[in-house]
């Protein structure tokens, strides 16, 4: 897999947004961007890096032309995944997260779009992987060497997927990045806010997700969960859609005046064990 339209085939970039890719790839003349791309490899500068790329783009409704520049960019790491000896599937479910969100965008709107240029960085930087069921990224706090678990939306929360996912992970990073074997593995999500234990059954995937980690930090106000548990922020409370359990418990929670929050947390040794 070395060009563009091979990697929009195999993470599966919907056909309508791929033409445009590929369109507007064939009339760019990359150079013009060509300086900015560092940008993209250096967490300090990505929020200004992506900025300046947005303006040589020009006007951009759909963010296309931003996932053609980054695609581009993608190309270019898939050579190094080779050049270190990462297996091509982790590539593909890496670099699929864009997919993911151009059909999430697709099945709330009804058009094609991606708006997470912010977040491609760090896959195309080599600082997140998807490796099985979870995210992990490689970050660093206070000089301390850390992993960032992110929990994909079609992440399968089942003990034994979170296991073998974890297991496969402190593999691939005791393999490709082993200053990093070591590291504590922590997450920031609404899926550890404590609030959830009263809403789910005991042997619910999210609350036994939870069960892993040891809490440091507990943000009561948060309201990320409206975002990944009805797709959009600009419903009404009493308009949220009921289609799962889960939607139906959080929105009578929420008409009570209750709010779910978030919590930090990081996970515990041999977690999701057997």
């Amino acid at each position: 897999m070395t060009t563009l339209k091979e990697v929009c085939e195999h993470i599966c970039l919907p056909d309508p947004m791929k033409r445009k890719v590929l369109e507007f790839a064939d009339e760019f003349d990359q150079r013009r961007a060509e300086s900015l791309s560092p940008a993209l490899y250096d967490p300090s500068s990505w929020e200004k890096g992506i900025k300046d790329i947005a303006g040589v783009l020009g006007e951009d409704p759909d963010g296309s032309k931003m996932l053609t520049f980054m695609l581009q960019r993608a190309v270019d790491s898939h050579k190094e995944y080779e050049k270190r000896g990462i297996i091509e599937i982790i590539f593909t479910d890496t670099m699929k997260f864009c997919t993911r969100f151009i059909d999430e965008h697709y099945k709330l709107y009804g058009t094609y779009a991606f708006t997470w240029a912010w977040w491609f960085p760090r896959q195309i930087s080599l600082r997140e992987f998807r490796i099985g069921a979870l995210e992990y990224e490689m970050i660093e706090q206070e000089e301390e060497k850390l992993i960032n678990l992110h929990i994909p939306a079609d992440a399968d929360l089942g003990r034994e997927s979170l296991r073998k996912s974890y297991e496969e992970a402190r593999e691939f990073f005791a393999e490709y990045y082993p200053e990093y074997r070591q590291s504590d593995m922590v997450c920031d999500s609404w899926l550890l806010s404590p609030v959830l234990t009263k809403l789910l059954p005991e042997n619910s995937n999210i609350v036994g997700f939870q069960k892993a980690f040891e809490l440091t930090h507990i943000d009561h106000s948060s309201d990320s969960s409206i975002r990944w548990v009805y797709g959009r922020t600009d419903i009404p409370i009493q308009e949220l859609p009921e289609h799962t359990s889960l939607q139906k418990n959080i929105k009578t929670y929420l008409l009570k005046g209750g709010s779910i929050g978030a919590a930090k947390g990081r996970l515990q040794e041999e977690p999701w064990k057997v």
